[in-house]
């Protein structure tokens, strides 16, 4: 009767366990298709930005 009542323990804990994964893996996976848009507008302006020179010019040290 006691390797019963632990199959039935053990049964429901693996079930419990599935599910919190699951939660956690839409949860990631929600996050992720969140913040992808804004990542890739990033992206994109770094590279715009990246490909046009900005003009410096040097900084006189002497009195």
């Amino acid at each position: 009767m006691n390797s019963i009542t632990s199959l039935r323990k053990r049964r429901k804990t693996g079930r419990m366990t599935r599910i919190v994964l699951l939660i956690s893996f839409i949860i990631l996976l929600g996050r992720l298709l969140y913040v992808l848009p804004g990542a890739f507008q990033h992206h994109q302006e770094k590279k715009v930005n990246m490909e046009t020179p900005v003009a410096t010019q040097p900084v006189n040290n002497e009195p």
